[in-house]
């Protein structure tokens, strides 16, 4: 991971900081989980064991027209001699050529609103991909910390219990296949509960489950993933306050300036009331299955 943290940075420059933040998180993942990772100039990808497509995928791409179609026919290659089911094949404001999107899905893999049939009906998105979000950690809304339900408090995980209830939230708000939940619990398990890079954390309302979060501090910037609440807590201002205290644990206790996060459709408004603001930028991921 990184260890500088990123200061005085324009929203241009923390909207490709979304981008280096995953980078830097694909790279835990290759590291921690004896998997692997190729990294050169014109484009990286990394594979794990675990059974998600974001264990798996091709990211920093920077081809020339010529050279496209034979890299994305190798790459998928690469991936099927691994015995690959998936992988996600990452795009954004710097990839190139400009026209890889299409390619990509002349090579049948599928943009991220086609993706909500397969991988999760309860995440939306468009053809355009995800919007990138950012915002300055002093000037966090921290009223939203007051305004939670009674009975509801914050957990980072601690036991495999708690980590289970994470992956039931995850799976059950955003209707993803059950694996894709357990994808990161058996990852986490394999590395060891409080030795991720990540930190998972559980909101419970009276002792139930209802949200999760996942932080990950890299690339200069602290990020967010993994942000859910179950259908019957929305509203209450949950979402909002899992959201904010991981990241103000990162401002106070280990220096971060930025907050970046790529969001849904749904996820704008929440993110827009603790603080965070839109960019130009957007984040798109292509899904290829080996079928």
């Amino acid at each position: 991971m990184s260890s500088h943290v990123v200061t005085n940075a324009t929203d241009e420059e923390l909207g490709l900081a979304v981008f280096e933040n995953l980078y830097d998180l694909f790279r835990s993942m290759a590291r921690l989980l004896d998997g692997e990772l190729s990294e050169n100039d014109k484009h990286s990808h990394h594979i794990t064991f675990p059974t998600n497509p974001m264990f798996k995928g091709v990211w920093g791409t920077r081809l020339s027209a010529d050279e496209a179609n034979k890299a994305i026919e190798d790459t998928i290659a690469w991936f099927k001699d691994r015995n690959a089911p998936f992988f996600f094949w990452w795009t954004g404001p710097n990839t190139t050529p400009h026209d890889l999107p299409q390619r990509l899905q002349a090579h049948l893999l599928i943009d991220m609103a086609e993706q909500q049939q397969e991988l999760a009906r309860g995440i939306k998105q468009t053809e355009l991909g995800a919007p990138c979000m950012v915002a300055d950690l002093a000037r966090m809304n921290e009223e939203v910390l007051l305004q939670i339900p009674g009975g509801f408090v914050i957990k980072e995980i601690a036991n495999e219990t708690q980590l289970l209830d994470f992956k039931n939230v995850f799976v059950e708000t955003y209707e993803i296949p059950e694996w894709a939940g357990q994808a990161w619990a058996d990852a986490t398990m394999k590395i060891g509960i409080g030795k991720t890079p990540w930190r998972i954390f559980v909101g419970y309302l009276d002792d139930k489950p209802v949200a999760t979060n996942m932080l990950f501090n890299g690339g200069g910037v602290a990020s967010v993933y993994a942000v859910a609440t179950i259908p019957s807590a929305r509203g209450k201002g949950i979402g909002a306050a899992i959201t904010l205290k991981p990241l103000l644990e990162s401002r106070d206790k280990d220096g971060y300036k930025y907050g970046v996060l790529f969001s849904t459709e749904m996820g704008v408004k929440v993110y827009e009331r603790i603080g965070f603001r839109m960019t130009d930028v957007r984040i798109n991921r292509y899904l290829w299955r080996n079928v």
